[in-house]
């Protein structure tokens, strides 16, 4: 049996050959061959081998057994492994039948044999043929655990694995390390570049795997949070949606908190952080699709007679979410969520009517058994396993929700949109009906997926799991609802780990946590009345049995909804919340606050609000969010395109915003606005020109005056500067001089020099450096010249030289032309 993945199979699917396999087996015909990929030779064939092993290597000094005892048996671990000379891992094989997790007593076995005086091992690892775990000695969890054949046939896991195994424990970063940095540091920041091209849909712990309204693009948050922080900040998001902000944090080494009113929000991003076997996830979801073939109803009769007696009662996700149902209570009577109430404008006024009876049958009777393989056990460890698997397994659940429902319809480009596509809960005319098992199996491999980018994320679980102190209050319950304590007179003297970090909490009321304890907030919260997301979010919460009472909606920051809440309601809860991030931020600290709301009205009352609360503003940058409306190609200063972000800093002495008295100078203010961004960008687009003068203009406060006065700029645009067609962008007019008196010199000359010489290169004409100096600097506003030494620093960093004096543009688009081609 040397074909590895032959062996793999049969471990998986023959219960006779996984009985027969015993430990002997799992080290000579699945260690060995591992050891050899790794690189590992034995010990003593070549001096200069840095990785080496020795088999069977015997402890003759006493070992600690865990009770206390010594025990003076020559002791024998299955492969000691050597990095440069020095003991650096113990190795133990043992059968496909035994339990090498965490507290198990095989791991106690291997981890006394590391810290055998004999050996005093950093690391050890167990294998038993169809999981690997490698431990570190003195941290609660392993720091790689995973499917043995994953290490056969995927990179990443393998190369982790390389790397600990083959790099010395001081150059490893395997500790979650605090970078402190003093308030210089954080105060000395400029505004960050916006991402010029967000992958939304690249990452697959969001795509495909939380289904949710909106959500950031991962990187223009990524792209913040590594911009305003350093490793070990605390990272918030009070508005935490489908947790993007707090995973990326994680994501990055710091600590990220994840807070939201809608506990659908908190499901899902527990869910998706919750550590388990993702091998354990694969093989359960199939056991469950096993059980749920021989148990479904064949048609619609079939459904209906089931569903006859089946009928709500409590029975939560977990301890934490709410009151669990006995595991009798569940064998005896279907449980199918509660018949909830839906918003006006919704086609049907109730959950259950969102399904066909068919669909609503398979839908329980799948939930049911994703319960019953993960049922509730006394002991203590198993069960929290089981939770982990739960939670991943609703997440798959959650995910088929979205499509096997009435509102669900193939579109003509051959995807799909159900209710959230509408933001209302929109029957399908012609409902598309999908099979509840493939769309689940579907959906779990998603979750595998995502969840595997946090895993082998070197990272994440580093950051998640490390302790946090002095920031989250020491309450119990991650809802609202079941938290009783008074938190305005509870300390944080307790540490708080991984999904601790996850809780429901009122952004208007940050009780939850402490004055001054966070490094960096970043946040989008709700805007205008599209999204009512509890509203919408009625189905899934029914599904998973979280309850969304009165109290909860009135806290919940929006416009209209079901409680019709108005402009100034919405506006209140808005500063409500601004107050709370000011109170919870430290000084010397920032805020990212996201602005997508259809009236740039509203933007100036938040900046002003915020400035009374005690924020310095500091700017706004329009960030592209990746999608294209109809709306957004009108380019209007009515219409926003993409979305702002607002930055204000938390500082002793703030810095207020001034309002600019341009009298009737307008234009002038926009052309000389253009024409800085044409400079410093290397020419500008229309969308980038009003996407510009839209924050430019909120910022100094005529922008409803320019919006009245001069609704449509282009044949303005048009008239005083150069389209090239090419590249859709607006440049300098050929032989004009700048008009405004705040561009850097250095921006300037370089614009003058790259102009000139692309010109010289359509021509195939060559330039000396002469030629540069007596064009260009001619086109320098108000008598300010750049120095010989400027032209020729800008040369040296675009251009290339050759014939002593002679100059070509740089390689900008791989089209550089060769000297012998120039005039």
């Amino acid at each position: 049996m040397k074909d590895l993945k032959e062996i793999f199979e049969k471990l998986k699917n023959d219960e006779k050959f996984r009985s027969a396999f015993k430990e002997d087996s799992v080290r000579e015909e699945l260690l060995k061959p591992l050891l050899d990929k790794l690189g590992f030779i034995d010990k003593g064939l070549d001096k200069n081998a840095t990785l080496e092993i020795l088999r069977s290597q015997t402890l003759q000094k006493p070992t600690i057994t865990g009770s206390n005892s010594k025990i003076k048996e020559l002791l024998t671990p299955d492969y000691t492994l050597y990095l440069n000379g020095e003991i650096h891992c113990v190795l133990d094989a043992k059968a496909p039948n035994q339990n090498i997790e965490k507290g198990s007593k095989n791991e106690a076995q291997v981890f006394y044999y590391a810290i055998n005086d004999a050996l005093r091992a950093p690391f050890y690892a167990l294998c038993n043929g169809l999981e690997f775990k490698l431990f570190q000695v003195g941290h609660k969890k392993a720091i790689l655990e995973c499917g043995l054949e994953v290490l056969f046939d995927e990179d990443y896991h393998f190369d982790t694995l390389k790397y600990y195994l083959s790099t010395e424990l001081k150059a490893l970063s395997s500790t979650f390390i605090i970078n402190q940095q003093n308030d210089e540091w954080y105060l000395s920041k400029k505004l960050p570049d916006p991402v010029s091209f967000p992958q939304k849909q690249a990452k697959a712990r969001y795509f495909g795997c939380v289904a949710y309204f909106t959500r950031q693009s991962w990187d223009v948050v990524k792209n913040n949070i590594n911009h305003f922080t350093t490793r070990g900040d605390v990272v918030l998001d009070p508005f935490g949606g489908s947790g993007v902000s707090a995973i990326e944090a994680l994501m990055s080494g710091r600590q990220g908190i994840h807070t939201d009113l809608n506990p659908l929000s908190i499901f899902m991003t527990k869910a998706l952080c919750a550590k388990i076997s993702l091998s354990d996830l694969s093989y359960l979801s199939e056991e469950i699709l096993k059980e749920f073939e021989l148990l479904r109803s064949k048609n619609e009769k079939e459904a209906k007679k089931l569903l006859k007696d089946a009928s709500y009662y409590p029975n939560a996700i977990n301890e934490d979410f709410g009151e669990m149902a006995s595991i009798e209570k569940q064998e005896k009577v279907l449980w199918i969520p509660k018949d909830e109430l839906l918003a006006k404008g919704s086609d049907v006024n109730s959950v259950l009517k969102l399904f066909s009876p068919l669909q609503l049958a398979e839908l329980a009777l799948l939930r049911k058994l994703i319960f019953k393989h993960t049922s509730k056990t006394r002991d203590k460890q198993i069960w929290k396993k089981r939770k982990n698997l739960r939670l991943a397994l609703l997440l798959a659940f959650y995910n088929t929700l979205s499509l096997i429902n009435l509102t669900y319809h193939k579109t003509p480009n051959g995807g799909g949109n159900y209710f959230a596509f509408y933001y209302r809960y929109r029957l399908a005319p012609k409902p598309t009906f999908l099979d509840t098992a493939k769309t689940f199996e579907r959906k779990v491999k998603r979750v595998i997926k995502g969840k595997s980018e946090l895993e082998y994320s070197p990272e994440f679980y580093e950051a998640y799991l490390a302790p946090l102190s002095g920031v989250i209050k020491d309450f119990k319950s991650s809802f609202l609802e079941k938290r009783k304590e008074d938190l305005d007179r509870t300390n944080s003297l307790l540490e708080h780990f991984n999904g601790d970090k996850i809780f429901q909490a009122d952004a208007t009321k940050l009780k939850e946590i402490q004055n001054q304890s966070v490094d960096f907030i970043y946040t989008d919260p709700p805007y205008g009345a599209k999204i009512p997301y509890l509203d919408l979010s009625v189905m899934w919460n029914a599904w998973l049995d979280l309850d969304v009472d009165l109290s909860t909606r009135e806290k919940e920051c929006i416009e209209k909804g079901s409680l019709d809440k108005g402009r100034e309601e919405y506006k209140s809860l808005m500063v409500a919340s601004l107050k709370e991030m000011y109170r919870v931020l430290k000084y010397n600290r920032w805020l990212a606050f996201v602005f997508q709301h259809q009236d740039l009205q509203l933007w100036q009352i938040l900046v002003e609000e915020a400035q009374k609360i005690g924020f310095e503003y500091v700017g706004s940058i329009r960030q592209s969010n990746g999608q294209t409306s109809f709306k957004k190609r009108q380019y209007s200063f009515t219409v926003l395109s993409g979305q702002l972000i607002m930055y204000f800093k938390k500082v002793k002495d703030p810095k207020h915003l001034t309002k600019a008295e341009l009298g009737d100078d307008i234009l002038g203010f926009v052309l000389n606005h253009i024409e800085a961004l044409i400079v410093k960008n290397d020419g500008a687009n229309l969308e980038e020109i009003y996407g510009s003068i839209n924050i430019k203009a909120l910022e100094l406060g005529f922008l409803h005056t320019l919006a009245k006065e001069y609704m449509d700029l282009t044949p303005f645009i048009n008239e005083n500067f150069d389209y090239d067609e090419t590249s859709e962008k607006y440049h300098i007019k050929k032989g004009q001089k700048l008009r405004g008196h705040d561009i850097p010199i250095e921006q300037r000359a370089r614009y003058f020099i790259l102009s000139y010489l692309r010109s010289a290169k359509r021509q195939h004409k060559s330039v000396s450096f002469d030629d540069i100096c007596l064009e260009c600097i001619p086109m320098m506003q108000n008598g300010v010249t750049p120095s010989k030494d400027m032209i020729r620093d800008i040369l040296e960093k675009i251009a290339i030289k050759y014939d002593n004096d002679k100059w070509v543009l740089g390689d900008e688009n791989a089209t550089l032309f060769k000297p012998e081609e120039l005039i």
